[in-house]
């Protein structure tokens, strides 16, 4: 074991400060760090040499104490997470929303015992909650952090006593780590892999493996001019290049993992180093950690607020106002419990960590119960309370069934449990889309049952229902793989007479430039940043799908996109209306392919939503939409009088 002890690493703080300032431009939706994202995956390769230097260290003297490590990670990280917690619960109560409300107390509980990760991992995705109503979402790297330093040093004292196999042991773990992240986890659960420990272990390994490096092979990287210079130039390659539409932009992680691991091993007499180790940038570095925890709670803040601010603007004062808030945080919190760690017995940091725990699980066990203190917003009330008392059987003739189903491998199974309308029926058609498939089902259903058809729907949310495209909600591509094979396979058995295309489409065709992600549509020769770009995509690859579907005999139906509301129908006021031009520009490119296809048969909802100058929110006083781009079961039942001529 070399003996290594606790020291300064100027140029390490320097590539902290790279990396923070990567994640935080990249949060605040600064377009040329695409690869911004990185610096997270960096701060963990860190982490996994600091940790490690300095328990190495200590066992190497036999003065190593897991109660003090665990003391003082605890004294480190937690009375800064404190503060911040508590103004961010401040700062969810004024600003967000009664359902937002309750899955910030969820996270807020998970927060005590650095689970959180594991929470937004069952819950990102674009039609779930945006990434803005999301306070503590930034927490699930804490979490994973929080984890490493629970479970690491145990693994170290276990190696310790394996010296000639500590290093293989090592691989052989961040090869179990690479293969859940990017095999199975891609294949299987994309979106756990992400948020995962056991995802991620693999970066720690790779700093660790940095700090237990053999003497012979570290002389020889120490001072290396060329190898330093090659770490950082491709470090800054994948801030400015590696975007999570990129094709293979997970498994291309590796290379700035392994970069920051060869600046770290270089050491800090390269030149490289010496850049790295400038005031500025380690003065940075040190306040990395609270420039994380209290940047996103300030954008969720600024994104829920009418400013008025233009897109730069807004990126101004977000850096302005995360900088203060960072420095007083750091000066006033974390250096002053930090410097007199000492003082602090064991018992008084396990009653602060209790606190924590304690306050974090009862309050949010409160706004939970208080199903969000919905009475905060009392339109939100009047919108629930609306939408509850719609009779969609009076209106119809039938019950209100949301048909939902993504896609499996089994067909038969497929046919069966996602079909709707008269079951009996030999006559089907497929109802096809992202998750405005699921919200117009109930019209569907409606007509089917009248017409003695059956439905079967297959619906991915966030995706477009078009073959050979991919769709970024920031941690993944939600159009998964496996999705056009299963639905190739579904139309190959199903028998389906019509095939009905629903999607979100001024979604991905327009996107939102104050907005991250913008899911505009990829593939794999082209990688959107743009509406332009996603437009030529979508075109070229919807007209492919509706050739393969035709080329079946199977006639395709086009809808529309239903009117988007600029904000969601629960704060707009009850007379809002939209003036109609405004929509027609919001879904012109769609409303333009169908013209360039006079034979393709289109609904279009404006067609009931709106008159010749307006479209409404409501009809008859029934609120039309859920939120502010699904329509209600009084939304859908409007949609009853365009699908039944052509159904």
């Amino acid at each position: 074991m070399p003996n290594i002890a606790k020291k300064f690493y100027p140029e390490i703080q320097g590539i902290r400060a790279i990396s923070i300032m990567a994640v935080i431009l990249f949060h605040f939706g600064v377009h040329f760090l695409p690869g911004g994202y990185v610096g997270v995956d960096m701060f963990f390769v860190i982490s996994g040499f600091l940790i490690t230097s300095m328990i190495a260290g200590e066992l190497s003297r036999n003065t190593f104490s897991l109660v003090k490590f665990y003391k003082h990670r605890v004294i480190r990280l937690l009375p800064n997470l404190f503060v911040m917690i508590a103004a961010t619960l401040i700062i969810s109560y004024l600003v967000l929303h009664p359902y937002d409300f309750m899955q910030f107390a969820k996270s807020l509980q998970f927060s005590a015992i650095y689970l959180t990760n594991m929470v937004f991992a069952k819950q990102q995705g674009y039609f779930d909650m945006s990434r803005d109503v999301k306070p503590l979402l930034h927490t699930w790297s804490l979490s994973i952090e929080e984890q490493f330093y629970l479970i690491f040093p145990l693994l170290l004292i276990v190696l310790y006593k394996f010296k000639s196999h500590r290093i293989t042991i090592l691989l052989l773990i961040a090869g179990l780590s690479l293969y859940a992240r990017f095999n199975y986890g891609q294949q299987h659960l994309p979106t756990e892999g992400f948020f995962s420990f056991a995802g991620r272990v693999w970066e720690f390994v790779i700093g660790a493996l940095v700090a237990l490096m053999p003497a012979a092979l570290r002389q020889k990287l120490s001072g290396n001019e060329v190898l330093a210079m090659l770490g950082l130039l491709i470090v800054l390659a994948s801030l400015l290049l590696l975007g999570e539409g990129l094709p293979h932009a997970d498994m291309l992680l590796l290379l700035p993992c392994l970069a920051t691991a060869l600046l770290i091993a270089c050491g800090g007499g390269t030149r490289a180093g010496h850049w790295l180790s400038g005031k500025v940038l380690v003065f940075i570095g040190g306040l990395s950690y609270s420039l994380y925890l209290w940047h996103w709670p300030l954008i969720v803040w600024l994104h829920n607020v009418d400013h008025g601010l233009s897109r730069y603007a807004e990126i101004a004062v977000l850096l302005m106002l995360t900088v203060i808030v960072s420095y007083l945080a750091w000066k006033y919190v974390e250096e002053p419990f930090r410097n007199n760690r000492e003082r602090f017995s064991g018992r008084q940091i396990g009653g602060l960590t209790l606190l924590f725990a304690v306050f974090c699980i009862s309050f949010g066990g409160y706004v939970y119960a208080n199903k969000g203190m919905e009475d905060r917003f009392p339109n939100w009330v009047a919108v629930e309370k609306n939408l509850a008392a719609f009779d969609f059987k009076a209106v119809t003739g039938a019950d209100q069934h949301y048909a939902a189903c993504t896609i499996g491998d089994d067909v038969q199974a497929n046919l069966r449990n996602c079909a709707f309308g008269d079951l009996k029926s030999n006559k089907r058609f497929l109802l096809l889309g992202d998750s405005h498939a699921y919200a117009a089902s109930p019209a569907f259903n409606v007509v089917a049952q009248a017409k003695g058809m059956q439905g079967v729907v297959a619906n991915l949310s966030g995706c477009p229902p078009i073959f050979g495209v991919s769709s970024y909600d920031g941690a993944k591509n939600i159009c998964v793989e496996k999705f056009d094979e299963r639905i190739k396979a579904l139309i190959a058995a199903g028998g389906f007479e019509k095939v009905f295309l629903v999607s979100c489409w001024a979604a991905y065709t327009e996107g939102d430039p104050n907005n991250q992600p913008n899911h505009f549509i990829s593939d794999v020769q082209t990688l959107s940043l743009d509406a332009a770009s996603s437009k030529r995509v979508i075109e070229n690859h919807l007209q492919e799908t509706i050739t393969y579907m035709q080329a079946r005999g199977i006639d395709v139906v086009l809808i529309q996109g239903v009117p988007l509301l600029p904000k969601v129908v629960q704060d707009l006021p009850v007379d809002f209306t939209q003036p109609l031009a405004d929509v027609q520009r919001k879904n012109q490119f769609m409303h333009d392919y169908a013209k360039q296809h006079p034979s393709l048969v289109t609904i279009d909802p404006m067609d009931v939503f709106c008159d010749d100058q307006v479209c409404r929110t409501r009809d008859e006083g029934n609120v039309l939409y859920g939120d502010d781009n699904h329509i209600s079961a009084a939304g859908a039942a409007l949609l009853i009088k365009l699908i039944e001529p052509v159904l």
